[in-house]
């Protein structure tokens, strides 16, 4: 691999940021030219560990944003090793190219519980109940709101949920929602219906 390319991660400020996590950028560098892109992760500042490039902490929600971290500059390593083998010449806008490039099949989780609902309320009453779609509604109001608050996007690829998208999603139903036991168990039970289609 060439000796001109990096990465690094880094905490970008949000603007109009008061305190908080901030979004986790990562910032990649080949032959002096530069791009930023979102991880789709935040972090508290506290937490940050600047020279490390990743979280503080042995929590098992800090475990899996690294691993996560970690996942994207294998990832990003891989794709310019792969324009180096294809005989190319790496650049910002090749590399940044393959790396959000999208593809056909990837399905995002809140398009494919809209085509949930709708396969539910055209088999109303031959399998599905009134009681039933309305929990599912409510679960899409739930995850819609806690996708745009956490991670500012309208919606999330389904290859992007891990265990810090459950424990999160789980807490705002609890804190934010002021959902009960039950509550919030049939919504991460809708949650993982989704996830399986």
């Amino acid at each position: 691999m060439s000796t001109n390319y990096s990465l690094l991660f880094y905490l970008k400020k949000p603007k109009n940021y008061v305190s908080g996590a901030k979004p986790i950028y990562m910032r990649i560098t080949i032959n002096g030219s530069v791009c930023e892109i979102s991880t789709g992760k935040n972090c508290d500042p506290n937490r940050w560990h600047s020279k490390a490039n990743r979280s503080k902490g042995n929590t098992e929600e800090v475990k899996t944003l690294n691993s996560y971290l970690e996942m994207l500059n294998l990832k990003v390593a891989a794709i310019h090793l792969e324009i180096l083998k294809m005989g190319k010449t790496p650049t910002i806008e090749l590399l940044k190219a393959k790396l959000t490039s999208k593809s056909e099949n990837q399905k995002t989780l809140l398009s494919v519980l809209k085509d949930h609902k709708l396969k539910m309320e055209s088999l109303l009453g031959n399998g599905f109940r009134e009681n039933t779609l309305k929990g599912y509604r409510t679960t899409y109001s739930h995850l819609e709101n806690y996708i745009t608050k956490e991670y500012t996007i309208a919606d999330i690829e389904l290859r992007r949920i891990d265990h810090s998208f459950i424990v999160g999603y789980e807490y705002y139903l609890r804190s934010e929602k002021a959902c009960s036991d039950i509550s919030a168990a049939k919504n991460i039970k809708h949650l993982r219906k989704i996830i399986n289609l």
